[in-house]
């Protein structure tokens, strides 16, 4: 298969890749073009795709990685000159990988209305390459702009080429299947792997907090600051740290953030995912404010490490976070009532083992890697049953 410069230089140095092509595959192995964000960014659509890439799909298909990553790039859902030209770039590029493939598999937040219709941009330059197509919607706002006649409309448009369309979260699925109809649209929800993420260990003495996230507003990032300066104030003795870097918007979300951050904030700036594992059993508490979500991987990874979690009642957090049994729920954009929440939690030791303990428990029980990625495997199995004649497997 030809393969671009671009695509073979993700697949050599993306960690994630690492011993891909050590695995045996059959010689009617169909391909696959996993497309979106990879390395350097980081964030639940990264790490959802690293989680593909470390799973026995691996061993059952040819998968190949178009990253889409635009390094300091940060123009995300608005409609701009750089972004035409690099929607235009990336769908060119994937129709020529989408003549050589089976499949492409598109990760994308579809949303706001822009990002959604580049996804279909390159939907449909998949569709032109004779390729099967997925997307996969990651972003927590699809439920709520997905709402009336003239956006269902745009959505039918956007999506229009894409065989099926993947949804994370209950409240996604249920808007999209409002605008597109149940046949097209599967429910998948995010899997992690308990094994690598967890149990967290005994803290230190003074309790510490995490944030994992993009230092945005939208994230909850300011209104955590605020409660931990309230915290502070109240006496409650903590460590506040942060992992993320700039996010879509741009630097100059970033710069809020860490204007609004009180003195014993320390920001750890992205992390990789090999990393994380480490730093959640390093911690005592994850806290994830969002004002939306759908299924945040970071909520589910801290959960599988044995924290217990404080966050927004937003997106399907709820049906992750039971409240007073694996974690403290609250509303979005309430300082106050964050830290109040925060501070049951914070000071008693006994309350977070038990949190964390339940949490954990969930994971296992219902949100692994393995269930995640075997529904994938069985959308992959139903689309490539479309296509009559499989391509030769070129070694």
């Amino acid at each position: 298969m030809a393969v671009s410069t671009r695509v073979r230089f993700s697949l050599i140095n993306a960690s994630f890749f690492k011993g891909l092509s050590r695995r045996p595959l059959p010689t009617t192995a169909r391909r696959v073009v996993v497309t979106g964000k990879g390395v350097p960014e980081r964030g639940g659509i990264p790490s959802y795709m690293e989680g593909l890439f470390s799973s026995n799909l691996s061993s059952r298909y040819e998968l190949w990685f178009f990253n889409l990553a635009q390094g300091d790039v940060r123009e995300g859902g608005r409609l701009t000159g750089g972004n035409l030209a690099r929607t235009w770039r990336d769908a060119v590029e994937l129709w020529r990988l989408s003549r050589d493939a089976d499949l492409v598999h598109i990760h994308s937040a579809l949303g706001p209305q822009l990002t959604l219709l580049r996804a279909g941009c390159l939907a449909a330059a998949a569709k032109l390459g004779r390729s099967a197509v997925a997307v996969h919607g990651h972003g927590g706002r699809i439920e709520q702009w997905v709402s009336n006649s003239r956006t269902k409309w745009v959505a039918r448009l956007g999506l229009a080429f894409a065989d099926r369309v993947i949804c994370v979260s209950v409240g996604s699925y249920s808007a999209l299947v409002a605008a597109l109809g149940q046949e097209r649209v599967v429910l998948i929800e995010n899997g992690v792997d308990v094994d690598a993420f967890g149990p967290t260990s005994e803290g230190g003495a003074i309790p510490r907090l995490l944030f994992v996230g993009g230092l945005t507003p939208r994230k909850g990032a300011i209104d955590l600051m605020v409660a931990s300066a309230m915290l502070t104030d109240r006496g409650v003795k903590h460590e506040l740290l942060l992992v993320g870097g700039t996010p879509d918007e741009g630097r100059q979300e970033e710069i809020r953030v860490r204007k609004a951050a009180p003195p014993h904030a320390q920001f750890l700036g992205l992390l990789p995912h090999s990393a994380m594992p480490d730093l959640y059993r390093a911690v005592d508490v994850f806290c994830l404010p969002s004002w939306w979500e759908a299924m945040p991987l970071s909520v589910l990874e801290a959960m599988a490490s044995g924290l217990p979690v404080v966050a927004s009642r937003v997106g399907d957090i709820p049906r992750l976070v039971e409240d007073g049994v694996s974690g403290r729920l609250v509303a979005a954009r309430a300082p106050e009532q964050l830290a109040d929440a925060l501070e049951s939690v914070l000071q008693d030791s006994s309350l977070r083992r038990r949190m964390g303990q339940a949490g954990r428990r969930l994971v296992q029980e219902r949100f692994t890697v393995d269930e995640s990625t075997a529904r994938v495997d069985a959308v992959y199995s139903e689309l490539l049953g479309m296509k009559q004649v499989p391509r030769d497997f070129e070694g």
